[in-house]
Formats: structure tokens, sequence, C-alpha cells
């Protein structure tokens, strides 16, 4: 078993707003604290590395392709004084949010704005929004890519990112089909308000960190996870609440690699939720939080749970 009392320590003593931590190795779970009541958090961006995986499903099954272009599988409905640049634009640049784009778009304040004008169509936002750079130029972290990618995957797969999650791998794992808010049309918002316990949320850290497998059974591909956790763009600190180091290790398929452990990866959302994953020890550390400061609930991370691992 893993002792948590000294994290539990000094996550309290730094005062910080933690609602839970779970630890998993070679798919047991090894420790679990709740901080507080809440069970079905809101995981934020840890909804994009379920979008990857979804996506995941779709090109092993032969659905998608990374060079797949949102223009062709859009045409009908592209603005006619699109940039240009979006001609360049494949999954991949969405993956790895190398749009083009220069700014966060389709945020809180986007689909507020979107939603009191009554916009149904929300690629019609993403396809007008102004570009700076071409396809593959630059790392640019927002919500518009994975929303784009999205809606890729539920035209390629014939239903929403939800309703495949669950076939292909919620129901297999055993957890009930969670809450996933939707645009106005009735999509899948890809980016984020994504709605699990830690301990199903935890458990896309162990498709991952096996490989593929769940419990001994392949439900992806051994190339995407690889793919997926492998670096593909440099990054930079964006963590409003106070530097944190990790984020300048580069970025996956809507997965961030961390510095502090080498070979590592995570699902990172705003206010400290993770998954972190750990290959070379088959293990898995999940939290969930509401702390606008994310780098403190990291370093407690690697200073009181890794070494037990």
């Amino acid at each position: 078993m893993i002792d948590l009392q000294s994290f539990i320590s000094e996550i309290k003593e730094q005062n910080i707003n933690m609602d839970a931590v779970a630890v998993i190795k070679d798919d047991a779970l090894l420790a679990l604290h709740r901080f507080s009541e809440t069970i079905e958090h809101n995981v934020f961006s840890v909804a994009k590395s379920h979008t990857a995986t979804a996506i995941g499903f779709a090109v092993d099954e032969g659905k998608l392709k990374l060079t797949d272009k949102p223009v062709d599988f859009f045409a009908d409905i592209l603005p006619a004084d699109i940039d240009p640049r979006w001609n360049d634009v494949t999954l991949f640049n969405l993956l790895t949010m190398s749009t083009g784009h220069g700014t966060k778009h389709l945020m809180v304040v986007d689909r507020k704005m979107l939603r009191e004008k009554g916009e149904k169509e929300w690629l019609t936002f993403a396809f007008t929004r102004p570009m700076a750079w071409g396809a593959g130029e630059k790392f640019v972290y927002g919500n518009l890519a994975p929303y784009v990618a999205g809606r890729m995957l539920e035209k390629a797969v014939g239903m929403t990112i939800c309703d495949y999650l669950y076939e292909k791998m919620w129901k297999p794992m055993g957890v009930k089909k969670p809450r996933w808010d939707t645009d106005p049309a009735g999509h899948t918002f890809a980016a984020s308000d994504l709605y699990l316990d830690i301990v199903d949320m935890a458990k896309l850290g162990q498709l991952y960190v096996s490989g593929g497998k769940y419990n001994g059974e392949r439900l992806l591909s051994e190339e995407w996870v690889k793919a997926a956790g492998s670096k593909h763009y440099d990054t930079y600190v964006m963590n409003p609440g106070g530097y944190c180091a990790d984020e300048e290790a580069g970025y996956g398929f809507y997965f961030w690699l961390n510095k502090a452990v080498e070979g590592s990866y995570r699902c990172y959302g705003r206010e400290g939720q993770f998954v972190i994953i750990l290959p070379e020890k088959n293990a898995v550390i999940a939290t969930q939080a509401m702390n606008s400061n994310v780098e403190p609930i990291l370093s407690a991370i690697w200073k009181h749970i890794l070494p037990q691992i």
C-alpha cells in the first residue's frame, strides 16, 4: 500500500483546495483519499485526453487518419472568407494544438457568448477565428482545436464522442456513461466539462500505462499510445496561479509530458485535475482539486508519493 499521510499533511498545511487523490499500480488501487464529498468532478481539460483516446480508437478502426483535414470534412459549411491557411490544417495539427491560431478560442467566455447569441453551429465560429501562423509552425493551447477534432470524430463514427467512448472504453472498464456537456446542437464538447469520479478518471491512465490494455484486454493500439504520449511540440508556462515547470516539458496528443519524471506524461485539467502516467513503474497517480496554482500539487506528488511507487 501507499502511505498518503505526508502528502495529505502538506496539502492541508498549504491550504490547497483538494478533492481527491488516487494511486494505482499494476492495475490495483493502492491508495485513495477524498478530501471532500465531491464525487463526480468536472475534470476540465482531462476531457481532451479522453477525446484523443476516442480519436485513437477511430484511427485504429481505419475511420480516421492523422492526415485528414477539417476543410474536407466540413466543406459544405466553410465560410466564404476562411483563411486559406486552414487548407493545410490536419487532424495531427488539431491534436497537437498547432493549427496556426495565435490565441485561445472557445474558452468559457466564447462559449457563453455563443450560447447567449443562440449560435448552434460552433464550427462557423471556429473557422472564422484569425490565424497568426501556418499549420504546424507553433503550439498554442486552446479549446478550438479539440472541438474541431471532436466534430471530425463524430462525423467519422456516426455518434457523439461520449457515446463512442462508452462503447469502446468505459463499458469494457465497467464505468457508467458519465455526464459530458454538449454544444447547443448536441455535439460533445471535446475540450472540457466532462464529469468523472477520480477512480474512473484514473482508468484512462491505466489504459495508457499498460500500452493500450485494460486488465489484460487490448482496447487501444500500442502505436497510438506511444504516439499520444510522445513529445511533438515545445510548450510554455500557462498556469495563471503560478510558475509550473512541468508545463515546459512538451506536448503529445492532448497529453502533457512531465519534466520531473523522464518518460512520463499526464492528462492536465485546470485547477489541479491530473492523471499522471508512469510507464516505467506501471503506475498512475490521479488528483482532483479546485486550486488555481497547480504547482504545489505536482510538487507534493513528486516529493511524497512518487518515491513510494
